[in-house]
């Protein structure tokens, strides 16, 4: 009795433990099965591109304008990839062209060189420039300088267009981390219209044209022309000096690229009203040529805007010419939400164009001074610092309309004159990354 007694109590112990485990492991694949599994998801990123400014051209000394002091710079050079910490708001560029790290301001370059004045947003690598401006007559010294900040080699496509048609498309290899300087007259031998496009196939590039005239040992002025997106139905190009006395000639230089010719229609808007001067509604351009077409007859009291709509897709620029002393290249831009920009002193004119202008203005001062204002008009409105000089200044607009605007830079006598797009240099780019959850056990 004893016996059966132990075994019948050791058989009762028995299916206790196993039924203690079943429960136990029960219990575990439960939570194993009602706990998260690890999620895959997104996360977005976002930053500034670096941006790239023009090597030295010309003859004379190339600035760049940094956002703020201690701005991560570096020179692209094939010695060195390292980036250092500038010690000032402005780096010279004694040769090789500069590359900003990133930044929501915006970087430009002044030259001086030829007896003239020239500005150039530095941009970020952009794939399809095009250029409208330039000359390869006989006076031309111009240069077409193209950068690859990128650590490969890249190949850039330029199509040059004359005034009688477009010639065969010319390639250019560029090694990494360097940047190559191409003549303009070589490009469009002989000819005093250009127009290029530039197109990257691969790599970062970016591009710059500068545009330099000497006749014998007399210098004639330089610019840079700021380059423009893809071909538009309207174009607006906010800052032109003009003149009342007729000491200043307007050109208009424009192409069609497609293959329809264009019916264009221009507007001038100025401080004295907005017009369309004679035989420039409806007027007819022919495709696949560049035109320059003067605009002598204009007079105006202050700056001016041009805006150009046409039912083709064109681009186009505006030449002033100061004379025999200096010249400027205007260009189209963008409308602006915000932008930033750090002048070092300079004493600029800022020109805004639009249907309902209402911009906002933050600046300092040359003495350090903070400052706020409103710049407010209907078609155009103009805004300029103290004489002695302004350090930084941001625009927003704060119209729910586009606006569009553009920088006049003269030096202190007045025969020196350069034009500066009033747009961002790089844009903020996002990305996306894959984020894992892991706070959590997975089956």
């Amino acid at each position: 009795m004893k016996i059966q007694s132990f075994l019948k109590s050791s058989r009762n112990l028995l299916d206790e433990r196993i039924f203690g485990i079943a429960v136990i492991l029960t219990l575990a694949f439960a939570i194993s099965y009602a706990a998260p599994v690890a999620q895959k998801s997104q996360r977005a990123q976002s930053d500034y591109p670096a941006t790239v400014c023009p090597a030295k051209l010309g003859d004379g000394t190339t600035t760049a304008f940094l956002p703020k002091y201690k701005s991560l710079v570096r020179h692209v050079t094939k010695k060195s990839v390292s980036f250092y910490k500038s010690r000032t708001a402005s780096e010279n560029i004694s040769q090789s062209a500069l590359l900003v790290d990133s930044n929501p301001a915006t970087t430009f370059v002044l030259n001086n060189s030829g007896n003239g004045i020239g500005m150039a947003i530095c941009e970020s690598g952009n794939a399809d420039q095009w250029f409208v401006g330039g000359s390869g007559g006989v006076t031309s010294k111009g240069q077409l300088d193209i950068v690859n900040s990128g650590l490969s080699p890249a190949l850039v496509d330029i199509t040059p267009y004359t005034s009688k048609h477009v010639l065969p498309v010319v390639s250019v290899s560029i090694p990494a981390n360097s940047d190559r300087s191409v003549l303009v007259d070589a490009l469009v031998p002989g000819d005093e219209t250009v127009a290029l496009h530039v197109v990257t196939r691969n790599g970062r590039v970016t591009s710059f044209l500068f545009d330099r005239r000497k006749k014998g040992l007399k210098a004639l002025g330089s610019d840079y022309v700021n380059s423009q997106a893809t071909p538009s139905q309207h174009l607006v190009i906010p800052a032109i000096l003009q003149s009342s006395s007729g000491k200043v000639a307007s050109t208009l230089r424009i192409l069609v690229p497609g293959n329809l010719d264009a019916n264009l229609k221009m507007t001038l808007n100025s401080g004295d009203g907005a017009f369309t001067p004679v035989g420039f509604d409806g007027r007819v351009v022919p495709h696949g040529k560049v035109f320059d077409i003067p605009l002598a007859s204009l007079t105006s009291s202050t700056p001016m805007s041009v805006v150009l709509d046409s039912d083709q897709p064109v681009v186009a620029s505006v030449l002033t010419q100061f004379g025999t002393s200096d010249f400027a290249w205007a260009t189209p831009v963008l409308n602006f939400t915000n932008v930033s920009f750090n002048f070092t002193g300079l004493s600029p004119k800022f020109v805004f164009t639009g249907s309902a202008i209402n911009i906002g203005v933050s600046w300092k001062s040359a003495s350090g001074k903070s400052l706020h204002a409103k710049i407010k008009g209907s078609d155009i409105a103009f805004w300029s610092p103290s004489k002695s000089g302004l350090k930084t200044v941001t625009f927003t607009n704060l119209s729910k309309k586009p606006a569009f605007g553009g920088v006049i830079l003269r030096n202190s006598t007045g025969a020196q004159i350069a034009y500066l797009p009033l747009t961002a240099g790089a844009t903020l780019e996002k990305s996306s990354l894959p984020v894992v959850d892991v706070r959590s056990l997975s089956r």
